[in-house]
């Protein structure tokens, strides 16, 4: 739809790869990126895939272009607002899942309450307390007025563009479909329902694309069409937030073993047949493997376990904040012999706690592992 498959490519990519970079840098406010010319030249790209990158940047506001002298691209503070709309979008496009249900809840609230009010050791920064009582508001206020208690969107500079308000419809019609890989319509039927023309359509579509929550595809019978979403572009969105406001790497890892401490004592209760039978098989996976463990085996590892707790919400904090503190650190290579045997030895035990039904020992096995493995960063 639009422009080639190898340019929206590149301009996903460069957004990507800037907010990365800026992430690794602690998130210099303010400051000047490049101008647009340095950085069509640094990534390599002509100005319209730039161009492409800087839009998905601003949908997101994580920057903007600067025009005029002594311009370029300007580094913001990404609000809370945006984060928890797009946290809402990716949660509610689960479509057919019980949302933001009370076990999300109690993991949430205990998280929080726990790394707030620790029983040892110091509290997490004033970054990370902000934004998880932010979220757990949202969640609560959501859980008492249902639909209508979604997260009100944000009123930024970019969501009075077009294309930010076409992508809110889109947004829209996505919420409404019932399955993935549903047709939602070829970019003339798209332009007509939302009255708008194809350059402001192929923005809006970008923005979807870059979130992964649809995909365009060529040929006839073909078009916008609704996929499973992918939680690569809200955990980044999530981090650049971090950065931004000073959350420190300590800080996430210590709401990272909060969280997964609960979801592994939920898991060993309410854990089913499916779910102990792919425990065994990745108890099998780990104990095969003699010296190093491939990152794909410690995914599925770990899937294999938190997916037990099957809440979007949840799924996404550990995600986000168990990779926050690799942006800045020397994280020991995910092949390094060294980290395999670690946590071969601690995923065995928590997969262990589990398939015996006992909460509170996965719990104390899981809070030995993350101590045990941070100890490496």
């Amino acid at each position: 739809m639009g422009a080639t498959a190898s340019a929206k490519k590149a301009a996903c990519a460069i957004a990507r790869r800037i907010e990365g970079d800026l992430i690794a840098r602690g998130w210099p406010i303010g400051t000047i990126y490049g101008s647009e010319a340095e950085l069509a030249d640094r990534f390599g790209v002509s100005r319209m895939v730039l161009r492409e990158a800087v839009r998905i940047l601003e949908s997101r506001g994580t920057a903007r272009m600067r025009r005029g002298p002594n311009g370029g691209l300007l580094v913001l503070a990404p609000e809370m607002a945006a984060v928890l709309e797009a946290i809402h979008r990716y949660v509610t496009s689960h479509r057919g899942l019980d949302l933001q249900g009370s076990i999300c809840r109690q993991v949430l609230n205990a998280a929080h309450l726990q790394t707030a009010h620790p029983s040892s050791g110091r509290p997490i920064g004033a970054g990370m307390e902000d934004f998880l009582a932010g979220l757990t508001a949202a969640v609560e206020h959501y859980a008492r007025e249902g639909a209508e208690g979604r997260i009100a969107m944000r009123a930024t500079p970019g969501a009075r563009s077009r294309a930010e308000q076409v992508f809110r419809l889109l947004i829209k019609d996505l919420g409404n479909a019932k399955a993935d890989n549903r047709r939602l319509g070829s970019e003339m039927d798209l332009c007509e329902r939302y009255g708008a023309d194809r350059s402001v359509l192929r923005q809006a579509v970008r923005m979807l694309e870059f979130e992964g929550v649809a995909v365009s595809t060529a040929g006839r019978g073909k078009g916008l069409m609704t996929r499973s979403p992918d939680p690569t572009a809200l955990c980044q969105l999530i981090s650049c937030y971090f950065a931004a406001v000073g959350v420190t790497p300590d800080d996430a890892m210590a709401v990272f073993k909060r969280l997964s401490i609960e979801v592994v004592s939920i898991a060993a209760r309410v854990a089913t047949n499916s779910d102990r039978t792919r425990l065994k098989r990745a108890r099998r996976w780990l104990s095969e493997r003699h010296g190093t463990v491939s990152a794909d085996v410690m995914q599925l590892a770990e899937e294999s376990q938190f997916r037990i707790v099957s809440e979007p919400l949840i799924d996404i904090l550990l995600r986000c904040t168990k990779s926050y503190p690799s942006w800045s650190s020397a994280l020991r290579d995910p092949d390094d012999e060294l980290l395999g045997a670690l946590y071969r030895e601690e995923t065995l035990k928590v997969i262990a706690a589990i398939l015996d039904r006992n909460p509170v020992a996965a719990a104390a096995a899981q809070a030995a592992k993350v101590d045990r493995l941070a100890a490496l960063i």
